[in-house]
């Protein structure tokens, strides 16, 4: 499945993507994730050149994804959305949807 994007996330990365192309227009946004030492997992977003060896590559409403296998397998039907508090991109889970 590919991984959902808000339509507020879309926005924000847009405007992430404007505000980082200071010299050159960096190509994308990767999502990395990250293990603790205290076992939990962590996805980091990053202004990205271009994807890494193995990374996926998903373009979707103007912006190019570079998706860590690690982020995958950790979860596999993702959605990249806005934490309304302080317009920050999250991560996490698909919701189901009840039927």
């Amino acid at each position: 499945m590919a991984i959902e994007v808000t339509d507020e996330a879309i926005e924000v990365l847009k405007r992430s993507l404007e505000l980082g192309s200071a010299e050159a227009r960096p190509a994308g946004v990767r999502l990395r994730g990250s293990r603790g030492l205290g076992g939990g997992f962590d996805i980091q977003v990053e202004l990205a050149d271009e994807a890494l060896e193995g990374e996926e590559v998903i373009d979707t409403r103007g912006i190019r994804l570079f998706i860590d296998p690690e982020v995958r397998r950790a979860i596999p039907e993702a959605v990249v959305a806005v934490e309304p508090q302080h317009e920050t991109i999250v991560v996490r889970p698909v919701e189901p949807t009840s039927s």
